[in-house]
């Protein structure tokens, strides 16, 4: 058995030898997310260029905010449309842009690209091997975090966020980050939970895991300018909230969410499917902290995790709001690889991406969404039944 995983760990590192190998493995992981997760491409036909359906209600309200971006709106306080108030980095961006929505869509699946792109990057830095990140990236094609870019024809525009998040952990540059964090923030406020596990990596980046005193390593340059961020998004937010008048209700959020989700026993699932198979590096990464009893290392890691964490079942949608967080799995992914060998690496690669292909990416907002891959979509069709 050793020997055969070995002619594969071989056959793989030959296709990632080349210099351009993270271009083709970007475009593998986006075939691979939308072919595991079937888009529904027929309602999006019709709704955009058939304009034979009404348009989804999410993608209307883009469509409003373009043509009027501070305008109020009334909306169900639990509603999905009645927290977009301040969500204006998508139709502000369509606006100056001149993007339609059916643009803006396709906007995402680029956003997709750069994002396998760069993860592909990190980790080949991170593990000091291809192979093993060209397995845990195309992993992540087949997650939640993963099929986003090619499934969301509806307009939810989670992507994005994901994007802001994975680019600015690759990136050193204040103004980047700055701008990340920010525009991020305004794409969904879940960024802005998210964005304290960047914190945590350009101290755990700079420092080498170590821990030289608390205030250096939480306040490094780069840290800074997520720390400006947070500031400018909050004086912005107030701003808006004071000309015209912009809000967020709270309804289903907190207390009432979490029993909404308990009830309808989507809280495991929620967690499950937040991360997928991707939890397991996080768990590793947590008990070799313990082990070594670096006890402020782990609490620190686990605080930077805990914002985006403890919000995703502060609400309803608990998979879109988790894999906000993904950036933890690429953390921890960072500390094992500076304690495990060659071979553990790759090994460990295999099992993350097979329990990742193992486990359906379901999507759980209140209830329980499930698109399924192509194949079982082809056959849903040749009996004659719709795949919604």
């Amino acid at each position: 058995m050793a020997a055969l995983f070995e002619a594969i760990f071989t056959w793989l590192g030959a296709r990632v030898a080349h210099r351009h190998w993270r271009w083709g493995l970007a475009a593998l992981c986006l075939l691979v997310a939308a072919t595991f997760q079937f888009p529904k491409v027929n309602h999006a036909y019709a709704q955009l260029f058939a304009h034979t359906e009404a348009l989804d209600e999410k993608l209307r309200r883009i469509g409003e905010q373009i043509a009027a971006p501070f305008a109020r709106h009334s909306d169900v306080s639990s509603t999905h449309l009645a927290k977009m108030s301040f969500r204006l980095a998508v139709p502000l961006l369509a606006r100056v842009l001149h993007l339609s929505l059916a643009q803006l869509l396709a906007l995402q699946v680029l956003a997709g690209f750069a994002v396998f792109y760069q993860v592909a990057g990190l980790l080949e830095a991170s593990l000091r091997d291809r192979v093993a990140a060209a397995l845990l990236t195309l992993g992540l094609a087949l997650t939640y975090f993963g099929y986003e870019y090619t499934y969301d024809l509806s307009g939810y525009f989670d992507g994005l966020g994901y994007a802001a998040l994975i680019v600015a952990l690759g990136s050193r540059r204040w103004p980047a980050i700055f701008g990340l964090v920010l525009a991020g923030g305004f794409v969904d406020e879940r960024v802005l939970a998210a964005s304290a596990l960047l914190v945590f990596w350009y101290g755990a980046r700079q420092h080498e895991w170590q821990v030289p005193g608390l205030l250096r390593f939480i306040c490094t340059r780069p840290a800074t300018a997520v720390y400006a961020a947070w500031l400018a998004y909050g004086a912005l937010r107030l701003a808006l909230a004071w000309r015209y008048g912009l809000h967020t209700p709270g309804g289903l959020v907190g207390a009432s969410a979490l029993f909404h989700s308990s009830w309808h026993e989507l809280l495991a699932l929620g967690f499950v499917t937040g991360l997928s198979s991707y939890w397991l590096p996080v768990v590793l990464a947590a008990a070799l902290l313990a082990y070594q009893r670096r006890w402020l290392m782990l609490n620190l890691l686990l605080g930077s995790f805990a914002p985006i964490f403890g919000g995703a079942f502060a609400v309803t949608d608990i998979t879109r709001s988790l894999a906000f967080g993904m950036p933890v799995a690429l953390i921890s992914l960072d500390l094992l690889g500076r304690h495990t060998t060659l071979a553990e690496r790759r090994y460990l690669a295999l099992v993350v991406l097979f329990f990742a292909l193992l486990i359906p990416a379901y999507f759980t907002t209140g209830y329980l969404q499930y698109a399924g891959p192509v194949w079982l979509v082809l056959l849903r069709a040749l009996a004659g039944r719709s795949y919604q």
